[in-house]
């Protein structure tokens, strides 16, 4: 069965449809990135159609390849290093299956020897995610994820608690070292945000559980408590030098 073709299966397959992953060296030069990219999308455009019609005319014969090229569309390629490799639209899962078996096998095979090109399918799991219109393509891989030198993090913060790094520029400041010492001197964590207001003074106010702001109380914070007008959560409005205060206090009951 032909499968109803979508706006972008309509369109060509040109060389803005081959996205090159090669140094630009290997082909002398940028410029010629583009002719090759041209070339490539024309020779696998030919051989696409030899294939299509060669598969029509033995459709009695070998009907799964004439049901395969019937409900396949070329989107795309990924020009690398070791070989091309093709972005297909897959009419179903069906289509799908026999794509990633013999009979696909078969046809990139053709596809090979047609275009005498290094061609590959993707190797991917779209079919568990879509039952039509589904894209099998070449997926980049995700860079790994590099594990946060909480060393250096820790060393930084003891430098700005500690007073031995300073952001003058910073209007947060005050309140941002306040808040790492609350954190790590005074073991106050749960909760714990602040809210600048702009003002020349440096105001800005702390907000934190009901437990943390009696803990609050207890280093000697010197501001009233208000009660916030979302949930259960005490503030205290400060200026810089009352947070520089705070702070040097926290430093000196931590040290003691």
């Amino acid at each position: 069965m032909l499968d109803i073709a979508t706006l972008e299966q309509l369109l060509p397959f040109t060389g803005d449809s081959v996205r090159w992953h090669l140094p630009d060296d290997e082909s002398g030069a940028p410029d010629a990135v583009e002719v090759t990219c041209q070339a490539i999308a024309a020779t696998v455009s030919s051989a696409w159609a030899t294939l299509k019609e060669q598969a029509a005319a033995r459709r009695k014969t070998d009907p799964a390849m004439h049901r395969l090229l019937l409900n396949l569309h070329l989107d795309g390629l990924d020009a690398h290093p070791a070989g091309s490799i093709l972005s297909l639209n897959v009419a179903s899962r069906g289509i799908h299956d026999l794509l990633h078996a013999s009979t696909g096998a078969r046809f990139v095979e053709a596809l090979r020897a047609e275009s005498r090109l290094s061609l590959t399918v993707a190797d991917c799991d779209s079919r568990l995610q879509w039952t039509r219109g589904i894209r099998c393509h070449w997926v980049p891989p995700k860079p790994e994820e590099i594990e946060p030198d909480w060393a250096a993090i820790a060393a930084r913060e003891d430098a700005i608690i500690d007073g031995r790094t300073v952001d003058a520029g910073d209007p947060c400041a005050a309140g941002n070292r306040l808040m790492l010492a609350l954190r790590r001197r005074a073991g106050i964590r749960g909760g714990l945000g602040a809210a600048w207001a702009g003002h020349p003074e440096g105001l800005v106010t702390l907000w934190c559980s009901p437990a943390a702001g009696r803990r609050l109380v207890e280093l000697g914070v010197p501001a009233m408590p208000h009660l916030s007008e979302r949930g259960p959560s005490v503030g205290f409005t400060l200026t810089d030098q009352e947070c520089h205060d705070l702070t040097e206090k926290i430093l000196v009951s931590s040290a003691a």
